[in-house]
């Protein structure tokens, strides 16, 4: 992992850019990268097709993002009660969205902001899952500032 990943210690701030960056690095079959946090447009990264640089920027093609009540579904009901939220003995990781042309991969960033990365279908989507989990629990702590 980067420099930036093992400097865990002092968490400073990251942009979106950077931590984008290193999600894409996880797997050449990512296609683009959103961020949704509360009170802000989604951010997005995705890969330009014909030159294969890194686009940024607060939209990206009609792509959908994903609902963060899908969170609560997945974990069932009782989620929806603060005390029972801790009893869980295995807790979320990701959830898989497979559409027939395109997988999305939606981890939390922080309780109330979310990551999703979408792939084409031969990708691994458990394995590139676990992959940012990884990544999200040693570089993202900190807030994400732009």
């Amino acid at each position: 992992m980067s420099a930036y990943c093992e400097a865990r210690g002092s968490r400073p701030r990251i942009t979106f850019g950077t931590l984008a960056q290193h999600i894409v690095s996880l797997d050449s079959g990512i296609e683009w990268v959103a961020l949704e946090e509360p009170g802000r447009e989604p951010r997005w990264a995705w890969r330009d097709s014909t030159s294969g640089n890194r686009c940024a920027g607060s939209a990206k093609a009609n792509a959908q993002v994903a609902d963060p009540l899908l969170f609560m579904l997945a974990e069932g009901w009782s989620g929806l009660h603060e005390e029972e939220v801790n009893a869980n003995p295995h807790p979320l990781q990701f959830i898989v969205l497979a559409y027939a042309e395109i997988v999305q991969i939606i981890a939390r960033l922080r309780p109330s902001a979310h990551v999703t990365v979408a792939v084409s279908p031969g990708v691994d989507p458990y394995a590139l899952g676990t992959k940012l989990i990884s990544l999200l629990e040693h570089c993202a702590q900190p807030a994400v500032l732009s």
